[in-house]
């Protein structure tokens, strides 16, 4: 795509950051997100109407029909479509014209906007709202779907609204009220400080970190079992911490494994049901091993550090505990809804009964704890498939992993399919993705494991 000078200032003026997105000219542009797993809703087109007063466009999913005679009934105008063919950018003032606006778009954060018939330009959802400016937002002019949800397995199900407005608002604003005041998070583990502050200290070496280890049995006697498990393939003896890091896991990742395990140790969440901690620490372990050995397969100029990746991976859903945690009711709530719509995407339901996700929870509850940023990108962008910013390597190689482990009805993404900006970025391909999932896969029973061990 040429990207045209108009568009390029109108964003800039913005101040808005965007990115790009490709795909086959040959697809419509749901048949695009579809195959790179982005929710429909969160694809935006428009169309420009025309009557005798003048021009308007019209913005809405690409799930979505516009109901041309309800939007005359209500606007009491005779609009016609302009041109049926014409692919327009969702932005009205570029044209300058008036427009409405679906106002499903309001949930949806990234936004995808079809810029022509094989590019779409991703801004966040909040930016998305400013660029729309004066437009109104409407509700009843959208309402039919624009395909059969019974013939493709990959497009988001509609939950139906299982809460009033008015309630959801009530509870984000309850929920960002406790989360802004420090005293109502949790504390970080003493041990998790001390293991964050040696982190920082250059001379600091395995005797260090042993020390700081053995002042908590159980977190010594978990990783002792860690680097024992079928997982690492370790045949001798060991008998100390020391050992562990010296011929097993080294420095670097015995220090993010522990700083990883006692954090989790803040938080007393039931341990059954979708949430609960034996799917979240089952997911974290799988999620971590994978975010680990895939970023060992990236290219060069983007490898991350392989512990940091682990710990990525391990700690991206912390929010989902915090939740727990903190908010018991509005947990059990969201509990409840995943058990009846298993089908849909879970930050979608978060935004429908709570008004914010886990993404944003866990986000806050790690800037709270002055956590490497590596981490709190990790926590905040996981489910980006367009983020490409500072430390994108974490995001997007948690997002690859919990992809692939979809397929085994573990975690929180409902499709398989691997972005391939992602790929590309990272310089890998889906056949060495798939291998090391497939490797990791082998070493199940050492995962499930260690996964018991961080539940118990």
């Amino acid at each position: 795509m040429s990207f045209p000078p108009v568009l390029k200032r109108f964003l800039d003026d913005k101040n808005v950051k965007y990115g790009f997105i490709k795909y086959s000219p040959s697809k419509t542009a749901l048949e695009a997100a579809r195959g790179m797993g982005l929710n429909p809703d969160s694809v935006a087109r428009a169309t420009l109407l025309r009557d005798k007063t003048g021009i308007m466009m019209v913005i809405y999913p690409v799930s979505r029909r516009l109901m041309l005679e309800d939007l005359n009934e209500r606007l009491k105008r005779k609009f016609s479509i302009l041109n049926a063919k014409g692919v327009y950018v969702p932005l009205a003032a570029v044209y300058h014209v008036d427009a409405i606006v679906d106002d499903t778009l309001l949930g949806m954060d990234p936004v995808h906007m079809v810029f022509d018939d094989e590019t779409m330009c991703c801004v966040s959802g909040p930016n998305f709202q400013i660029l729309q400016g004066t437009a109104v937002w409407y509700d009843s002019v959208f309402q039919q779907k624009n395909t059969d949800e019974s013939s493709d397995s990959l497009i988001m199900k509609r939950v139906e609204p299982i809460v009033e407005v008015v309630d959801v608002a009530s509870r984000r604003d309850a929920i960002l009220g406790k989360l802004q005041n420090i005293t109502e998070l949790p504390a970080m583990p003493k041990i998790a400080q001390e293991v964050l502050q040696l982190g920082g200290n250059p001379y600091a070496n395995a005797t260090d970190l042993s020390a700081v280890i053995e002042q908590d049995p159980s977190l010594s006697a978990q990783l002792l079992r860690y680097a024992r498990s079928p997982f690492y393939g370790f045949r001798g003896e060991l008998d100390s911490v020391s050992d562990a890091i010296s011929r097993v896991l080294g420095f670097d990742m015995v220090m993010d494994m522990a700083l990883g395990i006692s954090m989790g140790k803040a938080f007393k969440n039931p341990p059954g049901g979708p949430l609960g901690l034996n799917a979240f620490w089952r997911h974290a372990t799988y999620s971590a091993a994978l975010a680990q050995k895939l970023g060992m397969a990236v290219n060069g100029s983007h490898r991350p550090r392989p512990g940091m990746a682990y710990l990525a991976g391990l700690t991206h859903n912390m929010g989902i505990l915090l939740l727990g945690h903190l908010f018991k009711n509005e947990f059990n709530m969201l509990s409840r809804a995943i058990k009846e719509n298993p089908e849909a995407d879970l930050t979608a339901l978060e935004q429908q009964i709570l008004g914010v996700t886990h993404m944003e929870i866990g986000g806050w509850l790690m800037e709270a704890w002055n956590l490497p940023s590596e981490l709190i990108i990790a926590a905040k962008e996981h489910h980006n498939i367009g983020y490409n910013e500072t430390h994108s390597v974490y995001p997007n190689l948690v997002l690859l992993g919990n992809r692939m482990l979809s397929a085994m009805e573990m975690g929180d993404e409902i499709t398989d399919v691997l972005p391939g900006n992602i790929l590309n970025e990272l310089g890998l391909t889906r056949d060495k993705v798939l291998a090391v999932f497939d490797s990791i896969i082998d070493n199940k029973e050492g995962l499930d494991y260690m996964a018991l061990q961080m539940a118990a």
